[in-house]
């Protein structure tokens, strides 16, 4: 390694054997035996540790330079160069100094504007996009018998975004044979308006997986009824 005078590294021991190694390191122009010897060294010199983390951004910059400024900051006797084309090593390295806090600046930066517009894109999406979803449990009810008839039913309803969603199954008396009944489920408000959600005919006894929805929300529906179609009295029915 070629030495320099002391003075031109106050911040390292003047009796180092390594001050001058520190750029050779960075730029990878130690062999493999001094490489070692080297880094025994750094793992107890804090001195020798703070100029190759000063340095550590020079292959970067070496990278950026015109190949002719590249091949004089890496000659070894600067002196031999006209003046006007040497680089100065101390300056280099000040700008990979530089160049290393823009970039955790701008890391920094970038991450917490990331942040922000998460955060403000969120709560517009939540505010005008999508709706809070409608989270009420559902309701059972059981039809019973309104007269003579044993028509029953066994009933899910649950409120949704859109309205209400009921699914059933339901039991009655079987028809006479290659005779088909055709039944309804009403939904009456407290008004008293009655609406036909469905329709569904039988040749047996019972009747299972049936389903329907309605625009009518679960709060306003007072009761639920199955009807023959077309009657308008109820065979079962059920206070909601």
């Amino acid at each position: 390694m070629t030495g320099r005078d002391s003075a031109d590294r106050p911040d390292l021991p003047a009796d180092d054997p390594f001050r001058e190694w520190d750029a050779a390191y960075v730029l990878g122009a130690l062999g493999p035996s001094d490489r070692r010897r080297f880094e025994e060294h750094l793992a107890g010199c804090d001195a020798c540790q703070d100029r190759v983390a000063e340095l550590a951004g020079m292959p970067g910059i070496l990278r950026a330079l015109p190949p002719d400024q590249a091949a004089v900051l890496l000659s070894a006797e600067p002196s031999d160069v006209p003046e006007a084309e040497v680089v100065d090593l101390a300056a280099v390295a000040g700008r990979a100094r530089a160049t290393r806090r823009r970039r955790r600046l701008g890391t920094i930066a970038v991450a917490a504007a990331v942040a922000l517009v998460a955060a403000v894109g969120g709560a517009w999406i939540a505010r005008t996009v999508a709706p809070a979803p409608v989270t009420a449990q559902a309701s059972h009810l059981a039809l019973r018998p309104v007269g003579s008839v044993d028509v029953t039913a066994n009933l899910t309803m649950q409120q949704k975004n859109w309205g209400t969603r009921l699914d059933w199954s339901c039991e009655y008396p079987a028809p006479p044979a290659d005779y088909t009944l055709v039944y309804e489920l009403v939904l009456v408000q407290a008004d008293g308006t009655a609406t036909v959600v469905a329709t569904w005919s039988s040749h047996s006894g019972q009747a299972r997986g049936l389903g329907a929805s309605s625009s009518i929300p679960a709060d306003d529906i007072a009761r639920v009824e199955i009807r023959l179609q077309g009657a308008e009295d109820p065979l079962a029915a059920a206070m909601t």
